[in-house]
């Protein structure tokens, strides 16, 4: 059995990125400590029901983040895009210093060098994560940054990119995005923290595939049986009704990222392309949003 140096705590336990992570570390064996603010949460009963310890705490409590990484090897930090998400990343960075944690795996964005460029070439300042990430690089933390490109479990929600039975998107049909399913960050995670010698002090983009509109639309109408339209929203629509997303899909206009998911997969093998994910659980998010088969 191998043997793990210590608890790792995972911030966003109960969130995607966060839940997968946790997933994938207590089936390594690791000790989990999850960092949840409701322990009756469904998420969270899930979480301790699999074998995680759940500590309750508020991202916003400095005092409490570092109490809950006391002792711990390491920690997986991810914060959702809120009003608080600079706070509240660089309040775990900050304590993960304090605590003398040896590793920190921090799930920033995909292309974050390249978002942050061009938000301050448009005078918007710097995006939330690369300060994150800065911060990180300035204490001279043990890190590995991971970088996880758009999730593909983001082109069957209606929150996202898919209503009334099309996908929408608000970028060109000859731009490839990069893609990554969501378990794989937590596969990713879970190997990062398990070799720590080849990734302490890097920064490494995650995807799994690259596609464009047209292709993801035409995979899912393969995969549903029933044609699946593809429609661009116009960006000056976004500016009226979403000024953040409008500055990231503009950025992915102007001057999006390159990623080869092929070298990627040499180091992270498991990293599914789109076929796979929707094979493994895509299809049936997808037949779940057309109202089934």
């Amino acid at each position: 059995m191998t043997t793990h140096p210590g608890p790792v705590v995972v911030i966003g336990a109960t969130g995607n990125q966060g839940g997968a992570t946790a997933r994938h570390l207590l089936a390594a064996g690791w000790v989990v400590r999850a960092l949840v603010r409701d322990p009756r949460s469904p998420a969270a009963v899930a979480l301790a029901a699999d074998g995680a310890d759940l500590v309750v705490g508020d991202l916003n409590d400095r005092a409490g983040v570092e109490a809950a990484l006391r002792d711990a090897y390491g920690v997986f930090s991810v914060q959702a895009a809120n009003p608080d998400e600079l706070a509240q990343g660089l309040n775990v960075v900050d304590a993960a210093n304090a605590t003398g944690v040896q590793h920190l795996v921090y799930a920033s964005v995909g292309g974050a060098e390249s978002q942050n460029a061009y938000y301050l070439a448009q005078g918007w300042g710097p995006i939330e994560k690369w300060q994150i990430e800065e911060r990180i690089r300035d204490l001279g933390i043990p890190a590995t940054i991971l970088r996880p490109a758009g999730f593909m479990e983001d082109f069957t929600s209606p929150a996202r990119f898919f209503q009334d039975g099309a996908l929408n998107v608000p970028w060109r049909d000859d731009i490839a995005v990069n893609l990554i399913a969501i378990d794989d960050i937590g596969v990713s995670a879970a190997q990062v923290f398990a070799a720590p010698e080849a990734h302490v002090g890097r920064a490494i983009e995650i995807s799994g595939d690259r596609r464009t509109a047209p292709e993801i639309a035409a995979a899912f109408s393969t995969a549903s049986g029933r044609p699946v339209s593809h429609n661009r929203i116009p960006l000056d629509v976004l500016w009226q009704h979403s000024p953040e997303a409008a500055k990231v899909f503009e950025w992915v206009d102007a001057c999006y990222y390159d990623s080869d998911p092929a070298t990627i997969r040499k180091t992270f093998p498991a990293l599914v392309d789109f076929e796979t994910w929707l094979a493994r659980s895509g299809r049936e998010l997808l037949l779940g949003r057309l109202g089934g088969e």
